[in-house]
């Protein structure tokens, strides 16, 4: 016998707005970069036997591949556990969790990953309050990572028990939203830059021709 609980219980002890939490259309992303799963491997193959990075471009490049390649891994897990949790019948505290973590990670794995583009090519990933995505995976990212100070600031809503959560078009906090599908833009713009860094013998030239 299942047990039907109250949106308040639902939403105060699993999440914020868990009990409307009903569907979710969330890019599929698992074909998108067919190399993905095999940048790091391939990054080691072409280095040792192609040509490399100069050591330091060697070490920003490696870090960005490793972040891109589990940020797609992550993606995928968190879209196949969402949709675990919305096939169950009624909410389940631990399906939510799962999903919820494999996000949390995907949005760190994303962040670290530009932040180490930023690095290498002594730029910045974006500017101060201009809304976009990656200002928005940064705030996402840091309020996630800093939980305890959003609990002792009374930074998330009252009696909340996580400061991002899911809803039906994406992730929100108190101040900040993405949607689903900006998430798979994330992976595409990563994919872009991890496609042509996996291969340093070509990537100056490719890199040249991305900016046109």
């Amino acid at each position: 016998m299942s047990i039907n609980f109250s949106t308040y219980i639902l939403d105060r002890h699993i999440a914020p707005g868990v009990s409307t939490f009903i569907q979710a259309d969330i890019p599929d992303m698992s074909t998108w970069a067919k190399e993905s799963p095999y940048w790091i491997a391939n990054f080691f193959l072409n280095s040792a036997f192609t040509g490399s990075f100069a050591p330091q471009m060697n070490a920003y490049a490696y870090n960005f591949l490793r972040r891109a390649q589990y940020a797609f891994s992550e993606y995928n897990l968190a879209r196949q556990s969402t949709y675990d949790f919305l096939c169950k019948d009624g909410a389940a505290p631990m399906r939510y969790a799962e999903a919820l973590f494999h996000w949390e990670c995907f949005l760190g794995q994303a962040w670290h990953a530009f932040a180490l583009l930023a690095a290498a090519w002594e730029g910045t990933v974006f500017r101060k309050n201009d809304g976009s995505v990656e200002e928005r995976l940064n705030a996402l990212y840091n309020q996630m990572k800093h939980v305890e100070s959003r609990i002792e600031n009374g930074q998330m809503l009252a009696n909340a028990t996580v400061p991002v959560w899911l809803e039906n078009e994406g992730l929100r906090s108190t101040d900040t939203t993405m949607t689903y599908a900006e998430a798979a833009e994330i992976l595409k713009e990563l994919a872009k830059y991890a496609d042509i860094l996996m291969n340093p013998k070509t990537a100056k030239t490719a890199l040249q021709e991305l900016d046109g």
